[in-house]
């Protein structure tokens, strides 16, 4: 980053210890102040919402903010069949030019994405005031496992500074979360970094060989991003290998989304960032409370506008004030992708979770993971824990996930050498092949 970049970077993070105090009328109005210059340059300049943003306009080119429902929401599926048709043919100077990414490919192919050098810089800095909330020591040494494009393989990453803005000479390291893990296990037993960041489920497979192997590891913080961070990865790094937890919501495509309260169990919704809506089943707008599917709108990206994006996460949110003072909304779960949601024969669905050791007393398992194939079916994947005297009990599992699950279904158990994870590096407990 050079020093002009960090300079906004850093008035950006000032701004927002401001923004996250403001009251909700104060908050919209600052919203579409951002959005309406966003929405004037997309129909103006991104061929695929030509046409498809008249309803907020009036015949005299004023704002209709009601008809902001009426504008349709689409997917990432939407994006790759729309193609070139979402970048902007011009940028106005403002917004420093773009770069060009894709996405991990977790939920199938990836999507290639303009991402304009405002809209990085405010993920710069939603992520510095995510740091400095949770007091972390920003002149330690931070190891990033995330790429996912092969760039920094083992045994040498790459060494670099800048992974934070207050302290931009900071040392950082980073490492291809592709590795395996006994690479990614020596790669931070060499490089003896005090600060993690990368998937929760990477964070605990490193953790469990490194118990494995009985080696010690410096880091004395975890920073989580890029998975649901459930409460038995929570509890694990937390409660036996005594680490400092924070965790950070995001998507490649949209940027900073949420940050975890520093003294609650919940996260903010980045308000100054994007316009953040959660649709319940009927596509309506969720007000005060509930669970339902996540809708976004990033203010800051000009290079290509994602005007109502469904990133396909379900969040249950809560607008009960936080006991922390900050009057940013509140997300109290992000339970993750639709694909995990399972459905029934009798069309109920429901959000499957189960801890570890449920598994424990029906399969002698290491690793487990449970794939629906039909509204009936359910295949049961484990790695043999070689340690376990567990004998495999499918009849006392099959009552267990029926009575957890569904009175329906049945269950097939196939024991497997090893459960591969996605080529994001992404492990998927639950998934769900009914559409």
């Amino acid at each position: 980053m050079n020093p002009q970049s960090l300079d906004i970077a850093k008035k950006m993070t000032k701004a927002l210890y401001r923004t996250q105090y403001y009251p909700p009328d104060r908050m919209q109005a600052y919203q579409r102040k951002l959005l309406e210059p966003l929405l004037r340059h997309a129909r103006q300049e991104v061929p695929f919402y030509a046409r498809r943003l008249n309803p907020l306009f009036a015949q005299d080119d004023s704002m209709r903010w009601e008809a902001w429902d009426d504008i349709p929401t689409f997917t990432r599926a939407d994006a790759q069949d729309a193609g070139d048709a979402l970048f902007a043919n011009f940028l106005p100077e403002h917004v420093g030019g773009y770069a060009e990414h894709q996405t991990s490919g977790s939920t199938g192919a990836p999507l290639l994405f303009h991402v304009s050098a405002t809209a990085s810089l405010m993920n710069v800095a939603a992520s510095q005031r995510i740091f400095e909330w949770h007091e972390i020591d920003l002149s330690g040494k931070a190891a990033l496992i995330v790429d996912t494009q092969n760039r920094f393989p083992y045994p040498k990453g790459q060494i670099g500074r800048q992974w934070n803005v207050a302290n931009p000479e900071a040392p950082a390291c980073q490492l291809s979360v592709t590795e395996p893990i006994a690479n990614q296990l020596e790669w931070l037993l060499s490089t003896k970094p005090d600060i993690l960041i990368t998937y929760p489920s990477i964070a605990v497979a490193i953790y469990e060989l490194a118990t494995q192997r009985k080696e010690i590891l410096s880091i004395h913080t975890f920073i989580g991003q890029g998975e649901v961070f459930n409460e038995e990865a929570k509890s694990y790094l937390c409660g036996t290998h005594n680490l400092k937890l924070v965790d950070r919501y995001g998507a490649s495509e949209l940027g900073a989304i949420a940050g975890q309260c520093p003294t609650e169990n919940r996260h903010h919704q980045f308000c100054e960032a994007n316009l953040m809506e959660v649709l319940d089943v009927s596509g309506h707008s969720l007000v005060a409370e509930g669970r339902g599917r996540l809708v976004l709108t990033p203010f800051y990206n000009y290079a290509m506008p994602l005007i109502r994006y469904e990133n396909q996460d379900l969040v249950e949110i809560s607008q009960t004030p936080c006991p922390c003072g900050r009057t940013l909304p509140s997300i109290m779960k992000i339970l993750g992708r639709e694909r995990h949601v399972f459905t029934y024969s009798d069309g109920s669905r429901s959000w499957p979770f189960m801890l570890k050791h449920e598994y424990s007393g029906f399969l002698p398992s290491r690793q487990v993971q449970a794939i629906q194939k039909t509204t009936t079916n359910i295949e049961i994947r484990f790695v043999r824990d070689q340690s376990s005297h567990v004998d495999i009990n499918i009849g006392g599992l099959q009552s267990f996930l029926r009575s957890r699950l569904h009175p329906t279904v049945q269950i097939e158990v196939v024991e497997v050498p090893e459960i591969a994870r996605a080529a994001s590096g992404k492990y998927e407990e639950w998934t769900s092949l009914v559409s």
